[in-house]
């Protein structure tokens, strides 16, 4: 009797991702439109937020939508030029990618990225990088500073100009965005935890617009150091109270 191919099912975050996918190259949604909110496709689709937001940061990271905190994801410039099908196989390996292995990617990239940043910033980097910087030292549930984190980390890759390393880091945020990692977020991020990176964030922000760069190397590996220890070790107080749940459109 001859063996049946059977062919794997598509994961609830690849559900999403072709449905969005569809949705751009119909043509429905031009440049600039603002996509779906993740509770309505969620609901639309029957899958997790999560699932939703997944396939968001695959599209992200292709640079066919642009992520806007507290506003919405929005359609790029790019995405009517069609993408590559095969994006998702290229970017899932981030998403199985475990916090441990997430944290290591960041030690060995991150603290580097200070030589980059000090010789190739712009003013309009600095810029952006400090309203990132304001946004989440306002942010007040959970959800609007993981949002705030991420771009503040994302600004500081871009500050590099550096295309490859933008990417790189762009992949780093998408393995950050998934479950495993967020579970974890959830679970230490106190707002002791989110007072100490706002101060962390700040020194960082001041040695790179002093193009200080042994200094901001040293700001960001401690700050990667704190993280390590709060989300990887486990050694967060369990006393804490952690922060409310937010969510962000």
């Amino acid at each position: 009797m001859p063996l049946k191919l059977v062919q794997p099912k598509e994961n609830r975050s690849e559900i999403v991702l072709r449905h969005l996918e569809d949705l751009l190259a119909s043509g429905r949604f031009a440049p600039g439109a603002k996509l779906p909110t993740e509770r309505a496709l969620s609901v639309e689709l029957a899958v997790p937020r999560g699932a939703v937001r997944e396939a968001l940061a695959v599209l992200e990271t292709r640079g066919q939508v642009i992520r806007a905190v507290g506003s919405g994801t929005f359609v790029s410039e790019i995405a009517s030029a069609g993408a590559d099908v095969s994006g998702y196989e290229q970017v899932r390996v981030f998403y199985d990618a475990s916090p441990r292995e997430i944290m290591d990617a960041r030690f060995v990239l991150e603290p580097r990225l200070a030589f980059l940043v000090a010789s190739n910033a712009t003013a309009a980097d600095f810029s952006r990088l400090e309203e990132t910087l304001r946004q989440g030292e306002t942010a007040d549930t959970y959800a609007s500073f993981d949002a705030a984190d991420d771009a503040f980390h994302q600004a500081i890759a871009e500050a590099t100009h550096n295309r490859l390393v933008v990417d790189v880091y762009a992949a780093i945020g998408a393995a950050r965005r998934r479950a495993a990692w967020g579970n974890l977020r959830r679970r230490f991020l106190t707002p002791e935890r989110r007072i100490a990176s706002r101060r962390e964030h700040r020194a960082i922000f001041n040695c790179l617009t002093a193009r200080h760069v042994v200094e901001a190397e040293a700001a960001i590996l401690k700050h990667l150091r704190e993280i390590n220890t709060t989300l990887i070790e486990g050694h967060a107080p369990s006393l804490l109270t952690p922060l409310k749940e937010g969510s962000a459109e």
